[in-house]
């Protein structure tokens, strides 16, 4: 019963979650690019482009957390050793590695157009680096997995 309470609780956070990044990307950063390419009109032709890289790295952590959150819907069905679980971990892993890729397509076209401060260009280095790390965290954790499928899949036979 307490599993249940924690995984009603965490997927109502990530519900949460996912609605704060729908009204980031539909109204908080379009509204912000415009602001700021009010105020900057020299690099205001960046807006476009960096506003697309910015709703393209939320809508990664978006896949995440719906990932997230089928996943859980395993755990009260005790389904969790299951082969469907891997697809979302498959959705996770590409996620996290998809979000390097925006990282790193926005590091790469502020080196050709205007860049950033230097901080915000370690961040977009971090990021990079970050989603790939977690990729292949998360890749190991599905090794894992389908030993405990495999595993799981034989005890089921012998008893």
């Amino acid at each position: 019963m307490k599993s249940y309470f924690a995984v009603t609780i965490l997927r109502g956070g990530l519900l949460a979650a996912v609605a704060i990044i729908v009204v980031a990307q539909v109204l908080y950063l379009p509204w912000y690019s415009g602001m700021i390419a009010r105020e900057l009109p020299a690099e205001a032709y960046m807006r476009w482009p960096i506003l697309t890289l910015a709703i393209l790295g939320l809508l990664c952590v978006q896949v995440v957390l719906v990932c997230t959150q089928q996943l859980l819907s395993f755990v009260p069905l005790n389904e969790v050793f299951q082969p469907g679980a891997l697809g979302w971990v498959d959705g996770i892993i590409a996620a996290f590695l998809a979000g390097s890729f925006v990282c790193l397509a926005t590091l790469v076209y502020q080196a050709f157009t205007v860049s950033g401060p230097p901080l915000w260009s370690l961040a977009l280095l971090a990021g990079v680096m970050c989603g790939v790390g977690l990729a292949l965290l998360v890749w190991v954790m599905r090794t894992f997995l389908v030993q405990a499928i495999e595993m799981r899949a034989e005890s089921d036979v012998v008893t």
